[in-house]
C-alpha cells in the first residue's frame, strides 16, 4: 500500500531528530570556541552557558530527544561549565510556579474525571444556539473557556467528537432531504466541507486563543511569571494577568469567528435540521449533577475567585492586621490547597471514592513541569554568567529604533518559532534572550517579554505547531492548505492585537 501522510510525517520527524543529534553538539562546540577565538568579552562560564543554551534550543526544536529529557541537561552541564552548582541548577525545577501549574492540573483532571467539562461545553453550545454560524461561535466560546482552566489538548479531545457528531448529523440529514427530492448524492463523504473545516479549525484555534486568558491556561504564561519574578523581582498575580488576557481572548475570539464564517469558511447551509435536538440529547444523557461534579464545581469556582481576588483582599489594611497570614497566601498556595481538598473530600465514603485519587492525578503532564524547570534553570545560568548583559550589549545599535518596531519584530519572530517547535520550548529559549536585549537597550523588560509570551501560544499555521492543530488535522476534515490559509489570517490578527494590547491594557495593568 501507498505510504500514509502519517508515515511521511514520522519519516520527516525521524530525519530531523537525527539531524539534531549530530548538528546540535557540533554547533554548541562551535559557539563555545568561536566566542573565544572571536575575542568576545565573555568568561568561560558565559561561553559554556551559551553553548548549552544553543544545544538545548536545537534539541528542543528538532526533538532529537524527548523534550523533558533535554530539559534535564542543565543539571548535568552547568556544574561542569562552572556557572551553577548542582543545587543551584536544580532549584528552578521546584520553583513555586511549578506547584501552581501542578495544582491547576489536578483541578483540571478532577473536572475531566467527573465529566464536568463536558457538561459546561454542551451547556454553552445550547445557550449560544445551533444555527451553523452560531454553532461555530458556540464551539469557540466553549472551547476557549475550558482551555483557560484545562490543557488545550484535553479541551480539543473533548470538543472534537461533539463537533464530528454534528458534521455527521448534517451529512445524514442533507442526504435524506436530497433523496426525498429525487436528487442523486454520493453515499460517502460529507456534503458541507467548508462548514466541517471551519468547525474543526474553530475548535483548534479557540483552544489556543482561550488559553492565554489565565496564567495556568498555557505554559508560556506561567514561564513568563516565573522568569520575571526570579530575574527582576516582578510578581504578576493571577487576577492581574486575567485583566490583560481576558480582553485579548474576547476580541480575538470575536474577530476569529467573523473571519471563519464570513471570509475563510462561510457555511454552505443556513440551518442544521435537528442539531439542537442532538446537543440537547447529549446533555440529557449526562443526567443530573452527581456529588463528584458538585464538589469539583464548588472547588473550581472557589479557587478561581481566590486567584482573582487574592491581591485586592490582601491589600485591605485592617484585614491584614487581623489576619497577618493572609499576605502569605500566594497563587501556588491556593492551587495546592485546592488539590489537597480534592484528595481529601469523599464522593462515596463507604467505597473509599474521593474526588480525585493518585491514579488519576498521576496523569499530570510531568514532561511539561520538567520543561519548565529546564527553561528556568537555563535562564538562571544566563543571568548568573552575565551572558544576558553581553547579549544586550550586542544590540545597542537597536536603541535608536522605535519601541513599537522592536515589539512587532519580537511578536513576529516568536510566532514563527512557535509554529516550528513547542510553545513552551520557544518561551524557555527566547524569553531570557529578550530579557537581556531589553536591559541592554534600556527598556522595561516586560515591554518585550509580555508580547513574546502571548505570541508563543499563537501558532495557527501548521498541524505540528500545537496538539490542537494536530488533533483536528487528524480528523480528516481539514486539508493542510486550509489550515495554512486560515492560520496565516489568524497570525496576522494576533500580531496586530498583541501589539495594541502591549501599549494599552498591558502597560496599564502591569505597570511598564
Amino acid at each position: 500500500p501507498a505510504p500514509s501522510q502519517d508515515d511521511g510525517s514520522r519519516g520527516q520527524s525521524y530525519k530531523l531528530a537525527w539531524t539534531g543529534r549530530f548538528v546540535g553538539p557540533l554547533i554548541a562546540l562551535s559557539v563555545y570556541y568561536g566566542l573565544e577565538l572571536g575575542g568576545a568579552d565573555l568568561s568561560q562560564e558565559a561561553r559554556g552557558t551559551a553553548a548549552v543554551g544553543i544545544l538545548m534550543a536545537i534539541l528542543w526544536m528538532t526533538e532529537a530527544m524527548p523534550l523533558a529529557a533535554t530539559s534535564l541537561i542543565p543539571i548535568a552541564m552547568f556544574p561542569i561549565v562552572g556557572v551553577l552548582t548542582v543545587s543551584e541548577a536544580t532549584a528552578p525545577y521546584a520553583t513555586d510556579v511549578i506547584f501552581l501549574f501542578m495544582g491547576g492540573f489536578v483541578l483540571a483532571l478532577s473536572m475531566e474525571r467527573w465529566n464536568l467539562h463536558r457538561r459546561i461545553a454542551l451547556l454553552i453550545v445550547l445557550v449560544v444556539g445551533t444555527k451553523p454560524t452560531r454553532l461555530i461561535g458556540g464551539f469557540m466560546v466553549a472551547t476557549a473557556f475550558l482551555s483557560m482552566w484545562i490543557s488545550n489538548t484535553a479541551t480539543t479531545v473533548l470538543m472534537l467528537p461533539i463537533a464530528v457528531s454534528i458534521i455527521a448529523l448534517i451529512t445524514t440529514r442533507l442526504r435524506q432531504k436530497a433523496r426525498e427530492r429525487g436528487e442523486t448524492v454520493p453515499d460517502e463523504g460529507i456534503l458541507t466541507p467548508k462548514f466541517a473545516a471551519g468547525l474543526m479549525l474553530a475548535v483548534a484555534y479557540a483552544a489556543s486563543i482561550g488559553s492565554v486568558g489565565t496564567l495556568i491556561g498555557t505554559p508560556p504564561n506561567l514561564f513568563l511569571r516565573a522568569f520575571v519574578e526570579r530575574s527582576y523581582g516582578i510578581e504578576i498575580g493571577f487576577g492581574q494577568w486575567m485583566l490583560v488576557g481576558i480582553p485579548l481572548v474576547v476580541v480575538f475570539l470575536l474577530i476569529a469567528w467573523i473571519l471563519m464564517i464570513r471570509v475563510i469558511f462561510p457555511p454552505e447551509i443556513d440551518d442544521i435540521p435537528d442539531s439542537e435536538g442532538l446537543i440537547a440529547e447529549q446533555f440529557r444523557q449526562l443526567g443530573s449533577m452527581g456529588r463528584g461534579e458538585k464538589i469539583v464545581l464548588t472547588i473550581f469556582v472557589g479557587t478561581a475567585l481566590a486567584w482573582i481576588f487574592r491581591e485586592p483582599v490582601s491589600g485591605i489594611g485592617w484585614l491584614s492586621e487581623r489576619l497577618p497570614w493572609i499576605d502569605q497566601v500566594t497563587d501556588p498556595a491556593i492551587a495546592i490547597i485546592a488539590a489537597l481538598l480534592l484528595f481529601s473530600i469523599p464522593v462515596d465514603a463507604r467505597k473509599g471514592v474521593f474526588v480525585i485519587d493518585w491514579e488519576t492525578a498521576n496523569r499530570l503532564p510531568w514532561n511539561v513541569l520538567l520543561l519548565f524547570g529546564g527553561g528556568l534553570s537555563l535562564a538562571t545560568a544566563i543571568q548568573a554568567s552575565g551572558l544576558d548583559t553581553w547579549v544586550g550589549s550586542q544590540f545597542l545599535q537597536f536603541e535608536a529604533l522605535p519601541g513599537i518596531g522592536l515589539v512587532v519584530g519580537t511578536i513576529i519572530l516568536t510566532t514563527l518559532l512557535s509554529n516550528l517547535t513547542s510553545n513552551t520550548a520557544t518561551a524557555a529559549t527566547f524569553l531570557p534572550i529578550l530579557g537581556g536585549l531589553a536591559m541592554g537597550i534600556g527598556i522595561e523588560p516586560l515591554v518585550l517579554l509580555v508580547p513574546a509570551a502571548l505570541a508563543a501560544t499563537c501558532a495557527f499555521i501548521m498541524p505540528v505547531a500545537t496538539p490542537p492543530n494536530a488533533i483536528v488535522f487528524g480528523s480528516g476534515h481539514v486539508q493542510i492548505g486550509q489550515m495554512i490559509r486560515a492560520g496565516l489570517w489568524l497570525n496576522v490578527i494576533a500580531i496586530l492585537l498583541i501589539t495594541v494590547l502591549t501599549y494599552t491594557i498591558g502597560g496599564w495593568v502591569l505597570g511598564y
